[in-house]
């Protein structure tokens, strides 16, 4: 008889100590925290850029992600931005991508990081895009942006921000 009340015990105590680990489990951001999006199809094609010393650079912007000087690198995923899927906690989220768009404006973050606002022009051939206080275009042709790389220089930077301004 004692035995079996030493099993119980036992077995009550292990029972006990085996709910107490569950509850106390960490926890870990689950995948619906991100929702996958897709950039809306003005703002998507090849972009040119200009870099200096006549040379023009590519930048895609594709259906499911992002590759531009100063905010994206192309690695990254696109999803829906949220208050919840910026504030996630997690190690890792360089994949991870947040956009919210608003008619010709798209504003572009990562988790916890830097964020950037885009404008495009209603004729779909400049693109403007707001890193910090600094504004880049990006054209459609590569003449374009090699033509027109000192007329935006010229232009003032806060007619530039006034376009990216929510």
């Amino acid at each position: 008889m004692k035995i079996k009340r030493l099993l119980a015990f036992l077995a009550g105590i292990l029972l006990a100590i085996s709910a107490v680990w569950i509850t106390n489990q960490a926890e870990q951001v689950s995948a619906s925290v991100f929702q996958k999006t897709t950039v809306p199809k003005k703002f998507r094609g090849t972009w040119y850029g200009y870099v200096g010393n006549g040379k023009v650079k590519a930048y895609k912007i594709t259906r499911s992600k992002i590759n531009l000087a100063g905010c994206a690198d192309g690695r990254a995923g696109v999803y829906k931005y949220t208050k919840r899927a910026f504030n996630a906690k997690g190690n890792d989220y360089s994949s991870h991508l947040l956009i919210k768009t608003k008619g010709n404006r798209m504003w572009i973050c990562a988790p916890h990081g830097q964020t950037s606002a885009a404008y495009v022009t209603n004729n779909r051939k400049k693109l403007y895009v707001g890193v910090d206080t600094w504004v880049d275009t990006y054209y459609k042709s590569k003449a374009a942006a090699k033509r027109n790389h000192k007329a935006d220089r010229s232009m003032s930077r806060r007619d530039k921000l006034s376009k990216l301004v929510w």
